[in-house]
């Protein structure tokens, strides 16, 4: 009998750090890891510094693990062209991670439902659909209550079959620190990135300080943002926190299932759990903490029972998220919008939005690093010679 024996090497951090960097990411998260993938990929000499001992341990990992592919967002975003962008970017994200990263995905040779509970809402739907792309099929009601008899489906208007699907997130981090570090990327957990002046930074862990050089600093920290440009420049960067919810249970269906309504839930299955969220939860808050708000939780319990016939909620384990956004006068709701700001030259400010999304960020911010990264080597095309 032959033995298989699996070993995953271990990454060991650095003993001494290079002095000098093209570019410094701060925050490991999944826009944090794809940007040092992709910057390193281009030869550019890249450093990852991640505050906590362990990568991805806040929203990139504190989510149903839902791959999206513009379902959702085509339809629940009210302004129909905002709508439509932000499900054609999930569409380009679906599609690079998963030629990325096919062993991730989950529950490949299953359907996932989309199902809209608002007759109203329907024909609305599908015309978003045609416009940003996303691929559907009809599903008689019926069909669905074979298939996935767990479901209520007499207050459903119309099922779809989509092609959402599941996503294990550590395998995706793993796969993209490990290419990240063998196209030369350094990565700093445990450790966090101070200043004396703007352009002149230093590497703080276990107590000491290292001095570094780094033409540009991205930040894709996500709600550690303003706390790192208000202690180290004393500049208030407007992020505002907002507080989501997760139920994680026992398997409820075969398929991962989904409401497009507001305030509905949505489902993506991980083995032998189901990670269940509440369609527009968002509590605005004014600290970012992982205390859970009672009501968040009761508001999903509500959701799914009007979902499901029998709920095993013997395991259940409730989760809570902090996602940012700018603050804008006139956004009262959180908004999914991409933001890119620099506050402070050299200095680039990053909120993603969605996971699904960071493929489309990251490939921008690339194009946007490299056109400030000097690269003697390659000639110049006539429209970079343009003063």
């Amino acid at each position: 009998m032959m033995l298989l024996v699996l070993a995953i090497r271990v990454r060991v951090m650095p003993k001494e750090i290079s002095q000098s960097f093209d570019v410094t990411v701060i925050g490991a998260g999944v826009a944090g890891l794809m940007l040092t993938k992709k910057l390193s990929e281009l030869g550019l000499h890249t450093a990852l510094i991640e505050k906590q001992p362990k990568l991805a341990g806040g929203p990139s990992t504190r989510n149903e693990g839902w791959l999206h592919r513009g379902t959702y967002h085509a339809t629940s975003i009210k302004d129909r062209a905002n709508a439509i962008q932000v499900a054609k970017r999930c569409i380009y994200g679906h599609e690079q991670i998963k030629r990325f990263a096919p062993e991730a995905l989950e529950d490949i040779d299953l359907p996932s439902f989309a199902l809209i509970r608002n007759p109203d809402s329907v024909d609305e739907a599908v015309s978003r659909w045609n416009e940003a792309d996303v691929l559907y099929k009809c599903v008689l009601l019926r069909q669905l209550a074979e298939l996935e008899p767990n479901v209520k489906t007499d207050n459903i208007a119309a099922a779809f079959q989509v092609n959402d699907v599941g996503i294990n997130t550590r395998i995706l981090y793993r796969k993209l620190l490990t290419a990240a570090e063998n196209a030369g990327a350094q990565i700093f957990p445990g450790s966090e990135l101070v200043f004396q002046k703007p352009e002149e930074a230093g590497i703080k862990r276990n107590g000491e300080v290292q001095p570094i050089e780094s033409k540009l600093f991205v930040y894709t920290a996500g709600f550690g943002v303003r706390q790192l440009f208000d202690s180290n420049f004393n500049l208030s960067v407007p992020v505002r926190y907002w507080k989501s919810h997760l139920l994680v249970v026992p398997r409820l269906t075969k398929s991962s299932v989904f409401f497009i309504d507001p305030h509905e839930a949505g489902m993506m299955n991980h083995g032998d759990y189901s990670i269940v969220g509440l369609n527009e939860d968002a509590f605005q808050c004014d600290a970012p903490n992982y205390d859970c708000i009672e009501q968040g939780i009761q508001n999903i319990y509500e959701a799914m029972e009007r979902f499901f016939y029998t709920i095993d909620d013997s395991k259940a384990l409730p989760v809570a998220c902090i996602k940012t956004d700018l603050a804008e006068k006139s956004a009262a709701a959180r908004s999914l919008n991409i933001s890119i700001s620099e506050p402070i030259p050299n200095h680039i400010c990053v909120l993603p939005g969605k996971m699904t999304e960071s493929p489309y960020v990251t490939d921008y911010l690339t194009r946007m690093v490299y056109e400030r990264i000097n690269d003697d080597l390659i000639a110049l095309r006539p429209m970079d010679t343009i003063k």
